[in-house]
């Protein structure tokens, strides 16, 4: 990960340990999330796993002297990483809606020697006005959507990187602003906690008894339908899902009834290595049909696709695992998505998928031919 000199001096040299004083030095510089702050037995900050955290530093591009913003301050840490990059003639504003986090935050960024900082305690959804316009925009906290905020505060030729759900998973993707649209420059795997305050995500998920966890964009709509499929017996189809993150995300991104649906396994003996709990995930599709509502859902341990009530969602998954292996489509890592800020009423790009969100409009290009 460590890829950007400057990104690798920043992270040799601000000591991770001061911004979590509460973990043992080897916990603190492993490469692994520290999860800080819950909510009902949630998290909802944390310290990022300090690799992900350099792929988002370079995806920036930072220099010297530039201004700076970061949406979910945390511990403190990317921030002081940020100002360390950016010098003593840049400037940086981490903005958190949680005065504790805030109060913890800035408390670090001065015992490690970053106190010129700016924390600022607000909801992240309005950026900081007051420090535009921002040759950087980082979010820290994954997002279904860009804020008008964040699109209004950035630059001409600004960056913006930040976690945005596309439907399976976030994907970090860092935007440059050029004439009134938002264009891809690098898109990365990621998985962060979530935005809170008014950009909250849409994306929900329902604990459904004796399945588990359903996570998807209409997770509360369906999650009645989905149980009582569920309780009925299945058809099954001999099918072999593609082993490929990717195949889930354009997925995800072909069907708004896609949903992921994971329990965890019973505990593990304590002479097995690795975790004691293990989840398992499952993938599918809910459809409402002529014929009435319709489950299809990839089997978890077998080649097999399951299929419940009406037909329509069987069909759709298996038409787009055949169109997937005829098709070339290219890893997420090299997806280009270009954001548009609503209102926007021109037609797609060619080859591109749309995806409509409240502020933003997304034309994403997979590589393949035009669906």
């Amino acid at each position: 990960a460590l890829r950007d000199p400057a990104v690798e001096r920043a992270i040799l040299t601000v000591p991770r340990h001061r911004f979590l004083p509460d973990h043992p030095l080897a916990e603190a510089y492993a490469d692994a999330a520290i999860a800080t702050h819950w909510e009902d037995g949630v998290p909802v900050s944390s310290a990022s796993q300090p690799a992900i955290v350099a792929v988002m530093l370079a995806q920036l591009q930072l220099a010297p002297g530039m201004r700076v913003l970061e949406i979910g301050a945390g511990t403190g840490y990317n921030a002081a990483l940020l100002a360390e990059i950016v010098g003593p003639t840049g400037d940086v504003t981490t903005v958190d809606i949680d005065p504790q986090i805030t109060v913890e935050a800035s408390a670090h960024l001065t015992a490690a020697g970053y106190p010129q900082v700016r924390v600022v305690t607000g909801d992240g959804a309005h950026g900081w006005s007051a420090g535009a316009p921002y040759d950087r925009i980082e979010l820290t906290v994954g997002a279904t959507d860009i804020a008008p905020a964040w699109f209004a505060q950035l630059a001409e030729g600004g960056i913006l990187t930040l976690p945005l759900s596309l439907g399976m998973t976030d994907v970090s993707v860092s935007f440059r602003k050029r004439d009134g649209a938002l264009i891809s420059e690098s898109c990365e795997m990621c998985g962060f906690m979530r935005l809170r305050g008014q950009e909250a995500d849409d994306n929900k998920v329902v604990a459904i008894p004796r399945y588990g966890l359903l996570r998807g964009e209409r997770a509360e709509q369906i999650a009645v339908p989905v149980t009582q499929l569920l309780a009925t017996r299945p058809r099954r189809h001999f099918i072999i899902m593609p082993p490929d993150s990717t195949f889930l995300a354009y997925l995800a991104l072909r069907s708004p009834g896609f949903f992921s649906l994971w329990r965890d396994l019973p505990e593990r003996p304590a002479s097995a290595s690795h975790y004691d709990r293990r989840p398992r995930g499952r993938y599918g599709v809910y459809l409402e049909g002529s014929d009435g509502p319709s489950l299809a859902i990839y089997a978890a341990r077998f080649p097999l696709l399951l299929a419940y009530g009406s037909a329509v969602a069987e069909r759709l998954l298996m038409i787009e695992t055949a169109r997937w292996r005829e098709r070339r489509v290219l890893p997420i890592e090299q997806w280009r998505i270009t954001a548009h800020p609503r209102p926007y009423d021109a037609p797609a790009l060619a080859g591109a998928m749309r995806l409509t969100r409240r502020h933003t409009i997304y034309d994403v290009q997979v590589g393949a031919e035009t669906f």
